[in-house]
């Protein structure tokens, strides 16, 4: 088999391609409607790796999502995964990296390499954005399972990284562990007053003899910090160890040491709320409002209720994740709180993860105590996320519950009925630490990707493209959202490069046939009716 590619310096195949020779079309203005195919193929039979999806075009190979669709009710938008390997004696998964896919199991966006954590668009103010944490140094992630320290890249709507927070607190790490950058995995939330919400883990020593260790032990201070965006100065940063007492803990003390000190709080969401932050802690299954100047304003307890009194049937939570506020328009006395409710520690425990949404009256009554608005999971496929989690609202009414440590993606309506699932790993072998559907729009700064070849047996475009001719070209165009086809130029010669005509895209990578004669290739992406970027011309 012959091959030529175009290389981009962002280390990605050049690969566009269109189907003409004796393809059929219909003449329009001039040109050919070119006959293409989606080319990617399902590699399932790699052993160890969940199914995966690759390309000509391209060197990405996002998971094969399994998905049972019940309904057509679905919300808009894509879907936003952090793909990580969770086995730590086997490759599980082909690929570490973010990914933007379809709720069809289309391709759109292949992010760099390594692991990441909190994927999603945001707004920047006007700006539409794309953020991701990344680990700096040397065991940033990996030896501090549900911990780490690193940056946080802003990309545009064109991919260019735009910013990246490289948050410098000074802290202590743990022994063994180095780091450029000090942000942690779990939060980094852009608020409207042009900052972003962080957290944080410093290795301190405190008094541990209320949980049955020495009274300079080691703990993990779980940290809010918000971040001017202008300035990149802390504005506000917020310690447990310094309001809370450590055996309010729901945490097992077994030991603690200055290279895995004990992790008492392990705080995993914080958002901005007025002039307030809400604040989940994990660990002692409790969510707080803190003021600016860092006094607790009132707290919910997943067992007891705390401030607010009795938690309604079914409305305890524990070891819960992604804490969110939202107003409840009809009655501005109450708003919404909502909850991952892991409601286990343990990767032995059964305990279906949940769901959970509470309507709360502020200021907390416990004369009116919570009740309960949603209670979702799965009853005919339950999932028991350990660790990890989301549970968001889309525009539509429904939620979208990503699954943590295990790899589920549901999308529910407001019955808690499953209308969608899918599966990316391995049970207990992947894990996308939050997931999200929104809505994404972008062009990329970067050419379409093209790779000619001859086909060396039938294909799909055989029938097509008739005997005469077993040239193909592939072409993709990695992030590109709202690419409706490709212009095909071929010639001789790059100066003899004539209009082909076009293709329509075909998922990621398009296929296409090629006359047998053609010598050049080029093709154009082609966007609300126009040539938008060109790849580079591919001597066949």
């Amino acid at each position: 088999m012959r091959t030529w590619t175009s290389t981009l310096a962002l280390g990605w195949l050049i690969a566009p391609s269109p189907a003409l020779s004796l393809s059929v079309g219909t003449k329009r203005a001039g040109s050919s409607t070119l006959c293409a195919a989606n080319s990617r193929d399902i590699v399932s039979n790699d052993t160890g790796f969940w199914p995966y999806q690759s390309y000509k075009s391209s060197n990405i190979t996002p998971p094969y999502l399994d998905i049972n669709r019940t309904s057509d009710n679905l919300a808009s938008g894509l879907l936003f995964i952090s793909q990580e390997d969770e086995s730590s004696t086997a490759e599980s998964v082909k690929q570490e990296s973010p990914f933007i896919l379809t709720d069809e199991n289309e391709l759109v966006w292949g992010g760099p390499q390594g692991d990441t954590s909190n994927f999603r668009q945001q707004f920047w103010g006007d700006k539409s954005l794309i953020t991701f944490w990344v680990g700096t140094g040397a065991a940033a992630y990996g030896a501090n399972v549900g911990r780490g320290w690193g940056k946080v890249q802003f990309y545009d709507e064109s991919y260019t990284v735009v910013k990246s927070v490289c948050l410098d607190l000074n802290l202590t790490l743990p022994e063994g562990t180095t780091a450029d950058c000090d942000a942690d995995v779990h939060e980094s939330f852009i608020t409207e007053d042009n900052t972003i919400l962080l957290t944080a883990y410093n290795t301190t020593q405190a008094d541990l003899t209320s949980v049955g260790g020495s009274k300079d032990g080691w703990v993990y201070d779980s940290i809010a910090v918000e971040v001017d965006l202008t300035t990149n100065e802390p504005v506000f940063i917020w310690s447990p160890l310094a309001h809370l007492a450590v055996n309010l803990t729901k945490e097992p003390y077994t030991a603690s040491n200055a290279s895995e000190p004990f992790d008492w709080f392990h705080m995993n969401s914080i958002q901005k709320w007025g002039d307030h932050y809400l604040i989940n802690s994990r660990h002692l299954w409790r969510t707080f409002l803190v003021n600016r100047q860092g006094d607790i304003v009132w707290y919910i307890d997943g067992q007891t209720g705390g401030d607010f009194g009795s938690l309604p049937q079914n409305g305890n939570f524990s070891w819960q994740h992604m804490a969110r506020l939202r107003n409840d328009s009809s009655n501005p006395n109450e708003v919404l709180l909502s909850y991952f409710a892991n409601d286990l520690d343990s990767g032995s425990a059964t305990n279906p993860s949940k769901g959970t949404t509470l309507r709360l009256t502020l200021p907390p009554n416990p004369a009116n105590p919570p009740k309960l608005e949603t209670d979702f999971y799965d009853e005919e496929y339950p999932v028991s996320s350990a660790a990890e989690g989301s549970f968001t609202p889309l525009k539509n009414g429904n939620t979208l519950m990503g699954y943590g440590d295990q790899p589920y993606i549901k999308e529910y309506d407001s019955n808690g009925n499953v209308l969608w699932s899918a599966q990316f790993a391995g049970e207990d072998l992947g894990q996308s630490y939050r997931a999200y559907k929104q809505e994404w729009n972008a062009t990329p700064y970067y050419r379409p990707s093209l790779v000619v070849s001859e086909s060396t047996s039938e294909d799909v475009l055989s029938e097509c493209a008739g005997a005469s001719s077993s040239l193909r070209g592939y072409v993709s165009w990695n992030g590109a959202t709202d690419v409706e086809g490709y212009k095909v130029y071929a010639g001789s010669s790059a100066k003899s490069l004539r209009l082909l005509g076009q293709i329509e895209k075909k998922g990621f990578e398009t296929q296409f046939s090629l006359p047998a004669d053609t010598k050049v290739v080029q093709v154009a992406a082609v966007k609300s009716g126009r040539a938008v970027r060109k790849s580079e011309v591919v001597y066949v």
